[in-house]
């Protein structure tokens, strides 16, 4: 019998990365959830010949915990993998609350239901390097000092404490991973790379903020699934995995790469706007000892990776309306804000 594998959030970029990555394995029965609606560019896994495959539950976590959790009992999946989150970053701060409700809270409430089943194999929670803040120090893995610095980094934060406690206290089989900056085709365009490409293309301005001196290393998105695979197959209950490559770019230098990749000159591109609050300078995961016990390494340049996205995007992104250029977040008003 295959095992079962139900993805969390599977119409998020990393979600749906993660559902075409499985599906060309041909070993797995996948199941995922989703809070909007599909569009076919962003998911690369709609264009797989194995989608039909696939089945795809339309939940919304933030409102529907309960459902979510009716779902994982009558499934019974033997790996969770998770990647529902409030993600937008800036957002945080106008929406507090709805991002403590959906990336704590209700996992919170999951947790305490999955706590007394014993059909989960292994529970991979996908996480972030911002609960750490800015720092020009390696974090290793066991690394226990957590400085967020924005609403978003917190709640994510608190997640990873309240994992924990369901591990110590429960065995609840938890894995928790973290990832630097991934990228890859089917990424939205708000986002750096896939926006900066989409302006080039539009031949409109691309705002630049703080000059882009932040600094970050990124990942391919096969080399982002790859790792969460590695983890489902060899990684160990309780710990936590970093994923990350050696080499770190300014984001001025990333647009700089993609502008020389596209023929285009920099300075008809960027404009510099202010750098949003509580923006981290610099994040360095320490991925030595995860390389190490799962046998992972990104095999993606970021030259290499980019140029599967340009040809993603001209293959499939031939025409895009201003409103993509930008995150929508009129989803927000639509559920149960306490504040205004």
């Amino acid at each position: 019998m295959k095992n079962k594998i139900l993805i969390l959030g599977c119409s998020s970029f990393s979600g749906a990365a993660m559902v075409n990555f499985l599906l060309d394995k041909e070993k797995y029965r996948i199941h995922g959830t989703y809070r909007r609606k599909k569009i076919r560019p962003y998911l690369p896994y709609m264009m797989n010949k194995n989608y039909k495959f696939f089945k795809s539950y339309k939940i919304d976590f933030c409102k529907n915990p309960k459902k979510i959790l009716d779902l994982i009992i009558k499934i019974k999946p033997h790996y969770i993998i998770d990647f529902i989150s409030m993600g937008m970053v800036n957002q945080s701060w106008n929406y507090p609350e709805i991002y403590f409700k959906t990336n704590s809270l209700n996992k919170a409430y999951i947790l305490k239901h999955l706590s007394k089943t014993k059909f989960l194999k292994k529970y991979i929670y996908i996480s972030t390097p911002e609960i750490f803040g800015s720092t020009k120090n390696s974090i290793s893995e066991k690394h226990e000092i957590f400085k967020p610095s924005t609403p978003y980094a917190t709640s994510k934060l608190g997640a990873e404490m309240i994992l924990k406690n369901y591990f110590d206290s429960y065995k609840l089989p938890i894995i928790i991973t973290r990832f630097s900056n991934f990228y890859g085709p089917g990424q939205p365009i708000y986002r750096l790379i896939p926006k900066v490409i989409a302006s080039i293309d539009k031949k409109i301005k691309f705002p630049v903020e703080g000059g882009g001196s932040t600094v970050r290393n990124f990942i391919f998105s096969y080399d982002f699934c790859n790792g969460i695979y590695k983890t489902l197959l060899k990684g160990k209950i309780g710990d936590v995995y970093h994923f990350s490559g050696k080499k770190f770019y300014k984001i001025i230098d990333v647009v700089k790469i993609i502008c020389i990749l596209k023929s285009f000159k920099l300075k008809s591109l960027v404009k510099k706007t202010k750098t949003r609050i509580g923006q981290d300078f610099i994040y360095k995961l320490e991925a030595s000892e995860t390389r190490k016990k799962l046998n992972w390494k990104p095999i993606y340049s970021l030259e290499k990776g980019l140029k599967e996205v340009i040809v993603y995007h001209k293959k499939n992104f031939k025409k895009i309306p201003k409103k993509y250029f930008t995150y929508n977040d009129k989803s927000f008003k639509k559920l149960n804000v306490i504040s205004k």
